[in-house]
Formats: structure tokens, sequence, C-alpha cells
């Protein structure tokens, strides 16, 4: 089963989509703003997505000097689309931050794992 590109990225991703959670809401808990738990959240875990994305999703053997690049390109993709949207959530409908997060993570995941396949580790 773990044969299948797509459910390593479910689970790796999945993994990955947790700690971020759990992160940011420890972050948020200390009443810190919204916007700068995300971006310290993002920060952590960006720096065990690559290599975790790399080595146990896509396989890549190319050169991580040319993969990381490419994958802050796509991480930053999402990253800015959860931005715009975490925003809309809490200030225009009313819901918590780590909710709009949530929200906001589910409907990037998909175009993430096009990006991370397609441009951050294209064979």
């Amino acid at each position: 089963m773990l044969e299948r590109e797509q459910i390593r990225y479910l689970v790796v991703a999945g993994s990955m989509t947790l700690c971020y959670l759990f992160i940011l809401a420890m972050l948020l808990m200390t009443g810190i703003h919204y916007m700068i738990a995300i971006a310290i959240a993002q920060v952590v875990v960006i720096s065990g997505a690559f290599p975790t994305y790399r080595r146990l999703v896509f396989r890549s053997k190319g050169r991580w000097q040319s993969d990381l690049p490419r994958f802050v390109g796509v991480w930053s993709g999402g990253f800015i689309a959860g931005i715009v949207a975490t925003p809309a959530l809490v200030e225009l409908a009313g819901q918590p931050p780590l909710l709009a997060q949530v929200i906001a993570v589910a409907v990037v995941a998909i175009l993430s794992f096009l990006g991370h396949k397609y441009v951050s580790f294209r064979r």
C-alpha cells in the first residue's frame, strides 16, 4: 500500500499537518496573534517537511540543492493561500483561527501534492 505515492503523501503530509496544527495550537494558547503563530509554525514544520517529502514520499534522486528552491516555491504558494484564507475566515466569517487553518490546509493539500509532484521533485 505504501508503494503508492499518493498514500505515502497522505501519511507524511497528514503527520506534518498534525505537527503543524499542534505547534499552532500551542502558540495560540500563549496569546500570540494568530498570523505570527502561523508564520512560526510554518518555519518549524518546513524544516522537517522537505527531507521527509523528498525521501519518503517522492523518493527524489535529484540534487537536493535543486529540489529545495522548488520545494520552497510550492510550499510558499500554500503558505500564501493560507495567510489569505485564514484572516478571511477569522475576520469575515467569524471562525476561530485554528479551525480557519484546518480549513485552509485541507483546501491547499491537493494542490500542494500536485505542485510537489510536478515541480518540487519532478523527475
